[in-house]
């Protein structure tokens, strides 16, 4: 607990933390699942949906890329094929992410490349996760 200017109990004021990603056109791509809050040096998973909304068959690539200075590292392979994904279906793609600092983190860049016909699709940020210190 704290006391603000006057001598008041303080009160901590907080909104959620985006979990949006910029959708394209033809290719969906949003959050399905993460988690809100994360101590530092813990594993988490967060699970990307790329929904096809094209009449045509994606082959798709996907490339991680850390954002710099970022307190979030990917574990695991940052280039991967993802497969098929057939007209108005989707796909779901675990990604692996290892906090090493405490705050609030951007979790991006991801490129992915539909292979068929090399059109590329890039997220600067697919969302923001809360990194907490450890118990001590």
């Amino acid at each position: 607990m704290w006391l603000s200017n006057f001598g008041e109990k303080g009160r901590l004021q907080s909104s959620q933390l985006q979990r949006l990603v910029q959708p394209s056109k033809e290719l969906i791509a949003t959050v399905h699942s993460m988690p809100h809050f994360i101590t530092s040096h813990e594993q988490f998973r967060v699970v990307l949906r790329l929904r096809n909304t094209t009449d045509k068959k994606y082959n798709l690539h996907i490339t991680l890329q850390t954002i710099p200075k970022s307190g979030l590292v990917w574990i695991g392979d940052i280039r991967r094929l993802v497969g098929d994904v057939l007209p108005g279906s989707f796909v779901d793609v675990p990604l692996d992410v290892l906090p090493i600092r405490s705050g609030v983190w951007e979790i991006g860049e991801i490129t992915i490349l539909n292979l068929i016909n090399n059109k590329e699709f890039i997220y600067t940020s697919i969302g923001q996760i809360l990194v907490g210190l450890p118990d001590p």
